[in-house]
């Protein structure tokens, strides 16, 4: 069910005048508890920025000059009603009636008045009456505390946004107005922004919050394709004891995620909802904040990166969704390149490296600003050239550092995205070790790529490094290697190019000795080798790629087991001449 009825009442935020904005609805929420004699219907759509106590001594309460009379309330007895509504028409009065006296009924709401103008035309609807049930006194410190309240609150709301502050503070901020759990979550349905001083309220949004993520069920609902100011309503159900009440978020007509809230402390009305409107308004310039800052219209699973970036824990339900939102596989291959480009600092020249990194790897990549860089996320099914860093480094040289002069790191190729995190300690520790590998490549005898740091030509160097190293990390490392593939390869077709390669490699890519060492002819060496190297897309005249080779040949060693290797070498031995390659 939705619900657009209170959009065009003003909302705006106190800024300047530092001024409450209360409504009709909230304000008839105040007097749930009062003794209601008349009211208009329809209600007028109004929002009060000022009221006044007005008495029999003084009917010339004066207002402040910048605020119109439409956004004036008086509260007065019956005698002063019609003089201040005939000076001010487009004010309005809250009427204190007499105390009704013992033995007496109320008058039909209809006729409440009549005598004293109550119900004549031009005062019906700009008054409500009630029935004085305390002093007058004591009622105009409730209003006047209640309107206090609400300048506080808003107040509060107004610096939020003017110090750029968060969407939780914006939230916890708004729980001693609205006391009901609230939440933030994107296009892609993770929560970005929780009350943090209110727990949530029953099992539907404990696993929300437990999980990251809206659940399935609530996620058909399709409240993301709601018009921009409508609310969503749910009753309570089986889902929850609550109702709910959501509105979504839109910037510049895009759709960037919702505002929801469960009523388990105050009940949903009409004024909860304006309180809710008022909220949502100010939390809209934050949203924008985020869009600029970190979404930058084209990642809209940025949230769920920068989850994955956080290692943050999650259960595999939520990565399984969000994958499937992103359009991502389970087995998709991934590599990530931090570009040296802070989007905070030099905002136009990160928007432009955005632009760039765009095409690269095709247009298969998703780039987001994250802390003081700018990141490219390339992917692609299952492949065994695709993410090849000669083909990177041709991207990266042509869109970003020759037109640009943007440095980047790159990490190596992986698969899971629970693994991103370890994937840009990767890259970040290749700009870090950028000077070193600057310099082997100047004293190497191929030309240095520059404005491009490979993880792959940091990894000696971060190995003799003697600070600690995590196991997660190193184990990642050595994760996803072109040996695995030959190996699984060889055992399935019952080859032997994994011995092939590891003797071109150890006799310093002479052909010749490996002919020999292997009962093959020469070509026929350099023949599987060219293969190879086509194949995964890599040169092995570079020292760097031997040295990444002989590296993971070692660790190839270290763990598997004796008999596989055994296995391998001895059948190269025992077919000596068979050319089983």
């Amino acid at each position: 069910m939705t619900d657009s009825s209170t959009q065009d009442i003003d909302f705006s935020p106190a800024t300047g005048a530092n001024l409450p904005s209360v409504t009709m609805n909230m304000l008839l929420d105040l007097l749930t508890q009062s003794d209601i004699l008349y009211k208009p219907a329809p209600l007028p759509r109004k929002s009060f920025r000022w009221f006044a106590a007005v008495s029999r001594e003084n009917v010339d309460c004066a207002a402040p000059s910048n605020i119109a009379d439409a956004h004036l309330l008086f509260v007065c007895g019956e005698d002063e009603a019609e003089a201040l509504l005939r000076e001010k028409p487009t004010a309005f009065v809250l009427v204190l009636a007499g105390k009704k006296e013992q033995g007496t009924e109320a008058p039909p709401p209809e006729d409440c008045r009549a005598e004293k103008g109550f119900s004549s035309k031009p005062y019906r609807d700009r008054m409500i009456v009630i029935r004085q049930q305390s002093r007058f006194a004591y009622f105009i410190f409730k209003l006047q505390s209640y309107f206090t309240q609400l300048l506080i609150w808003q107040n509060e709301l107004d610096r939020i946004v003017a110090c750029r502050g968060t969407l939780t503070e914006m939230l916890d901020a708004s729980t001693t107005v609205i006391k009901n759990f609230m939440f933030v979550s994107d296009n892609s349905f993770n929560v970005i922004a929780r009350t943090s001083n209110i727990e949530p309220p029953d099992n539907l949004h404990r696993l929300i919050i437990e999980t990251g993520c809206l659940t399935p069920q609530m996620i058909e609902e399709k409240r993301h394709r709601l018009s921009e100011k409508d609310y969503y309503i749910k009753p309570p159900s089986d889902l929850t004891p609550y109702a709910r009440l959501s509105r979504p978020l839109y910037l510049n007509h895009t759709y960037f995620g919702s505002l929801s809230m469960s009523c388990n402390a105050t009940p949903l009305t009409e004024g909860l909802k304006d309180l809710f409107g008022i909220l949502a308004r100010h939390i809209m310039p934050l949203c924008e904040m985020l869009w600029r800052t970190q979404v930058k219209l084209n990642v809209p699973h940025y949230f769920f990166f920068s989850k994955m970036l956080e290692h943050a824990e999650v259960t595999d339900e939520y990565v399984r969704s969000q994958m499937e939102l992103a359009h991502l596989a389970d087995d998709t291959e991934f590599k990530l390149i931090v570009m040296e480009v802070d989007g905070e600092t030099e905002p136009d020249h990160a928007a432009r490296a955005i632009r760039a990194a765009i095409g690269i790897n095709k247009g298969d990549v998703f780039c987001f600003p994250y802390q003081n860089a700018t990141l490219v996320l390339c992917h692609t099914p299952p492949s065994d050239s695709m993410l090849s860093h000669i083909k990177t480094i041709e991207d990266l040289s042509k869109r970003i550092y020759q037109p640009l002069g943007i440095i980047s790191g790159v990490s190596e190729v992986f698969t899971g995205i629970t693994n991103l995190d370890l994937a840009y300690r990767q890259a970040k520790i290749a700009l870090g070790l950028k000077n070193t590998i600057s310099s082997e490549q100047f004293a190497s005898e191929h030309e240095a790529s520059k404005g491009v740091y490979l993880f792959g030509d940091a990894l000696l160097y971060f190995l003799v490094d003697p600070s600690d190293k995590d196991a997660r990390f190193m184990s990642f490392c050595f994760q996803h290697t072109i040996l695995e593939k030959i190996y699984e390869e060889d055992q399935q077709n019952d080859t032997n190019y994994l011995a092939l390669f590891w003797f071109y490699l150890y006799y310093g890519r002479n052909a010749t000795a490996v002919a020999q060492r292997l009962y093959m002819h020469r070509n026929t060496v350099l023949y599987h080798i060219e293969k190879l190297q086509k194949r995964f897309d890599f040169d092995l005249s570079w020292r760097t790629a031997r040295d990444r080779m002989m590296l993971d040949f070692k660790v190839f060693f270290l763990t598997m087991s004796h008999e596989s290797i055994e296995k391998i070498f001895i059948d190269v031995q025992d077919d000596a001449g068979g050319n089983k390659a």
